[in-house]
């Protein structure tokens, strides 16, 4: 088993075996997400909206993962062709004479059947229906998104997070912040850090409003995040 298809065993083990969400979870499907994105077969397309057919076969991806199995001995050729079979319509609703449409509803979702679809899953179709269909699509791209911020902050791989700290307090920096306020269930209290580091609460605090959560909020934009309107 080449190294490849051994990690990608092992993450896709581990998220078949966790409960979704979990903090496992989602490290897991972290790592997943990024491996899938290079993978060599993937299909590709010079489309300028390329991205976002990519990305809707992600979130389908992080739906539908438990259903995956290996068809051949080699996993990364298999999640490949099973992947490929999504966001080969992905692409192709690129192409269609709408050009704004992003979602095929009477495409199939399932490479296997070949059958199910979108319009499958809405149980009548109304316009109800139809708003809470988006509704979904837009917590799965948030989820996603809120995927990606937590490996960037635990990974921080141009050091922007630890390199941004107040003076002459290097531990209090942004990375370090961030891991006790977003990814720790339940958050720390300020207070508490401020104990912890020997700094001043409001120290801590204003750093966390001043540098730390305006550069996460630039880190989630260019994951992809936008703010609605108000």
């Amino acid at each position: 088993m080449s190294d490849l298809d051994k990690r990608l065993t092992d993450l896709i083990t581990q998220l078949q075996q966790s409960p979704p969400r979990t903090r496992e979870w989602r490290s897991a499907m972290n790592h997943l997400l990024r491996e899938i994105q290079q993978l060599p077969g993937l299909v590709r397309s010079s489309h300028p909206n390329y991205p976002a057919a990519l990305n809707l076969t992600l979130e389908w991806v992080s739906r539908d993962i438990a259903n995956f199995q290996p068809r051949s001995s080699s996993v990364s050729k298999s999640l490949e062709n099973w992947i490929n079979g999504y966001l080969r319509w992905r692409i192709k609703d690129l192409y269609s004479p709408d050009k704004d449409a992003e979602i095929s509803l009477d495409a199939p979702i399932q490479e296997d059947t070949g059958e199910k679809t979108l319009l499958d899953q809405i149980p009548a179709f109304t316009l109800s229906g139809l708003d809470s269909l988006i509704e979904n699509a837009q917590k799965d791209t948030t989820q996603r998104i809120g995927l990606e911020l937590e490996l960037y902050i635990e990974q921080d791989p141009e050091g922007k997070l630890k390199n941004s700290y107040p003076r002459s307090y290097p531990e209090c920096n942004c990375q370090f912040l961030s891991q006790r306020r977003v990814l720790k269930e339940p958050p720390d209290k300020f207070a508490d850090v401020a104990r912890e580091l020997n700094i001043k609460y409001t120290t801590v605090n204003s750093h966390w409003q001043r540098k730390c959560q305006p550069l996460l909020q630039e880190i989630a934009k260019n994951l992809g995040y936008q703010q609605e309107q108000q």
